[in-house]
Order: structure tokens, then C-alpha cells, then sequence
């Protein structure tokens, strides 16, 4: 089995919805199994900051697809939801990135692991770091934990106190 957490964020219309929905079709699939949920974080957009808020979580899972595959399946879950393309740093839907796949490093035109702005997003991080903050990235050798302490993401950042729980 491989190991691989990914990061969901949503900022349009039921939010809450598209997480729990994009969860929900997650574990559904039956070569992917969902091992841990992160705490939901309410976050401030980056880039263009004239759209609402994001919540934001992240999903460890196991599974048997490669990351090519894997990728593939997150693009479905967003277009199932409905999520429409639109420019750079505007509002989604339901957004899902690899952030890490095993200890595999891939950069590829249309795939990069590790993500290539992980460092650089608290809201990527802080979830992260809450469901296994000693994960080792395979790029800079560090934990998870570090590379929090050092992300000079100074975005705000609220946890909220409901967890979106997998029915697989």
C-alpha cells in the first residue's frame, strides 16, 4: 500500500458540503482507503483576496494507485462536485492536491510531488502537522513540524471545531 495525504479546500457555496462530499467519494473508491481526517481550518485567501474564505483539511490515505492515477481521481472528484476551471488563485468549488506520495519525488509538467507551494501554505501545514506532524518530506529532509515552524505564511488561520468523519 501507498501512503499519501491530500489537501482539500473549498470557498464556494457549501463548503462544508463539497469537503464532506469530496471525503465521501474518497473513501468510496475501492482502492483507496482513508486512514486519518484533519480538524477543518477556516483560512484567508492567498493571491486574489476579493473571494469569501476557504476551509481547508487534510486526508492521509493508503492506496494501491500510482500517483499518476491518483491525480486522475482527484481531478474526477472536482469535476463531480462541479468545480469550473477559472484563473489562478480564484475561488473553487473543491480543490484536491497530492501533497505527498510515500517518499516519492515527481516533477513533471503535470504532476509535482512533494506539492510544489507546501512550504508556503500554513493552511496546507497546520492540518498536516495535526494528523503526523514527524512525516518526513522527502525533498528537504525535514518534518512536517519544522517546516511549519519555519513557513513565513502569516495568512489567519482559525480551526474549527467540527471534523468531517469518512463512512467507508
Amino acid at each position: 500500500m501507498n501512503k499519501s495525504f491530500l489537501s482539500l479546500g473549498s470557498n464556494l457555496g457549501d463548503r462544508l458540503g463539497y469537503l464532506k462530499k469530496a471525503v465521501d467519494l474518497l473513501g468510496k473508491s475501492e482502492d483507496v482507503n482513508i486512514i486519518k481526517i484533519s480538524s477543518i481550518y477556516e483560512t484567508e485567501p492567498i493571491g486574489y483576496k476579493e473571494q469569501p474564505n476557504f476551509l481547508n483539511l487534510v486526508v492521509e490515505i493508503e492506496t494501491e494507485i500510482g500517483p499518476e492515477d491518483l491525480l486522475k481521481r482527484c481531478k474526477e472528484i472536482e469535476s463531480c462536485l462541479g468545480r469550473i476551471k477559472r484563473e489562478k488563485w480564484k475561488e473553487r468549488e473543491i480543490d484536491i492536491d497530492i501533497i505527498f506520495y510515500n517518499n516519492l519525488i515527481i516533477e513533471k509538467d503535470y504532476i509535482v510531488i512533494p506539492h510544489k507551494e507546501l512550504y508556503n501554505r500554513k493552511f496546507v501545514l497546520l492540518p498536516l502537522c495535526e494528523i503526523d506532524p514527524d512525516f518526513i518530506c522527502p525533498k528537504t529532509k525535514k518534518s512536517v513540524k519544522t517546516l511549519l515552524s519555519s513557513c513565513n505564511d502569516t495568512s489567519i488561520i482559525k480551526v474549527l471545531n467540527n471534523k468531517i468523519q469518512s463512512e467507508s
